[in-house]
């Protein structure tokens, strides 16, 4: 995204590679990288990578929702780099045998150490997407 004089942008990127672990549980390593570049401030990166475990359901059904967590580390210039866990949920839609559109949210929350986890789930944040995913 970017202003109409380009002198405000940001943008980011997703990535998740998973395997199918039963026929309804699989397991994903994600990596997402975040670039912003305001006409204050500077530019900064940011990134996370987390492994997450999904739950899908549905049968053979087109739609297949899904409900998972995830832990991982989220770093970068305008974070402090720390230890992420988040609650997770979604929808695949199977256009084709081996290609979905998929819409996920998540709750995740920040914790330095792991006796701060349970203090830190009040202070989460939402973040969402939507995508494109194919299965090899």
């Amino acid at each position: 995204a970017a202003n109409r004089d380009f002198d405000n942008t940001l943008g980011g990127i997703n990535f998740s590679y998973g395997q199918y672990l039963t026929n309804t549980l699989m397991w994903a390593l994600r990596q997402s990288v975040n670039y912003s570049n305001p006409d204050v401030g500077g530019t900064q990166w940011n990134g996370s990578t987390k492994l997450a475990f999904d739950q899908h359901f549905g049968g053979t059904s087109a739609l297949k929702p899904f409900v998972g967590a995830n832990i991982g580390g989220v770093y970068g210039d305008s974070v402090r780099d720390t230890w992420s866990a988040g609650l997770e949920g979604g929808v695949k839609y199977y256009v084709q045998p081996r290609t979905f559109i998929y819409a996920m949210a998540e709750y995740g929350w920040f914790f330095r150490h792991a006796r701060s986890l349970d203090d830190r789930f009040k202070d989460g944040q939402v973040t969402w997407g939507l995508g494109v995913g194919f299965n090899f």
